[in-house]
């Protein structure tokens, strides 16, 4: 899927599992949420409109879709114990901030009022767009997609997305995508991305957290920095209480302002060698997924 690209207007993030750089979803920040569509378009009267014959309120999420929702599909469940999850792992407060969520039946109807829309982005399959309010008040959080076969997965990378932002000022790059990588898994994964586990051990690759926390646009991320943000954020929520503590701590920083600096020196004081404590935390997961794959 597609990552995250930063200027100083506009923020884009690319989600998780695939390994290609392109396709997926992406999302915008410090932008007007309800921009103007393509004028000629508009001129043509050919403007999609934006779903809502259908609403269905879940937890904060508020979804408008112009297909049928069904209160009871076991997606929405899931979605909201994704938001107890995140609040929990996290220790971060529950908000009431509603987080719109625009559903499209089908590729082709998405694809279409996002590129008159937001006329000029790529093509992803998601969008998390964050946005000043027209009068005042907090961000307004959004997200788009279509019910498609990745329709689990890219919920619940988007709404991780929005989920942070609807309390912290801001989340840097590569942790915002490590989160969402971590939390678009099912939760009985704990966060553990066998693709990105796999594709770590075969790559001739040293982990480097002060080179990661330096970047702030997409076009300087590859897939490998991708993979690696996942695992710095999988070894400090499961694999390191000295490093949970440390994250945590900067986590309730974010929510108060959203230049806390690099956290690498933090980490060093509470793991003397980061780099050696993930590359042993990532031969520990390969092991344990070798069991799991022997005991199938």
């Amino acid at each position: 899927m597609a990552r995250r690209a930063r200027t100083s207007a506009i923020f884009v993030w690319f989600a998780a599992l695939c390994l290609a750089a392109v396709g997926g979803c992406q999302s915008l920040k410090n932008t007007s949420t309800r921009p103007e569509p393509d004028k000629k378009t508009a001129d043509a009267g050919l403007t999609p409109p934006w779903p809502g014959k259908n609403s269905l309120r879940v937890s904060q999420y508020v979804f408008f879709a112009d297909f049928e929702l069904k209160q009871d599909h076991p997606l929405f469940q899931e979605l909201s114990d994704l938001r107890e999850q995140v609040v929990r792992d996290l220790q971060l407060p529950p908000t009431n901030s509603a987080i719109q969520v625009y559903l499209f039946e089908d590729r082709d109807s998405y694809e279409r009022f996002m590129r008159v829309h937001y006329p000029g982005l790529p093509k992803r399959r998601a969008f998390f767009v964050a946005g000043p309010r027209s009068v005042g008040g907090s961000d307004e959080l959004l997200v788009f997609t279509f019910w498609g076969d990745r329709v689990r997965q890219d919920l619940r990378h988007e709404l991780t997305h929005a989920l942070l932002h609807s309390v912290c000022k801001d989340v840097p790059l590569w942790l915002d995508e490590g989160l969402a990588e971590f939390f678009e898994l099912p939760p009985e994964n704990q966060g553990v991305n066998a693709q990105h586990l796999e594709q770590l051990r075969k790559e001739n690759w040293k982990p480097d957290l002060a080179r990661l926390e330096q970047m702030t646009q997409v076009s300087q991320m590859t897939p490998a920095e991708y993979r690696e943000s996942w695992a710095w954020v999988h070894l400090l929520l499961r694999g390191s209480p000295p490093g949970r503590t440390v994250l945590l701590q900067y986590l309730q920083q974010l929510r108060a302002t959203a230049t806390p600096g690099p956290l690498q020196g933090r980490l060093t004081v509470a793991l003397p060698n980061p780099n050696e404590a993930l590359a042993a935390h990532l031969q520990q997961m390969a092991r344990a997924q070798s069991v799991v794959k022997g005991g199938q």
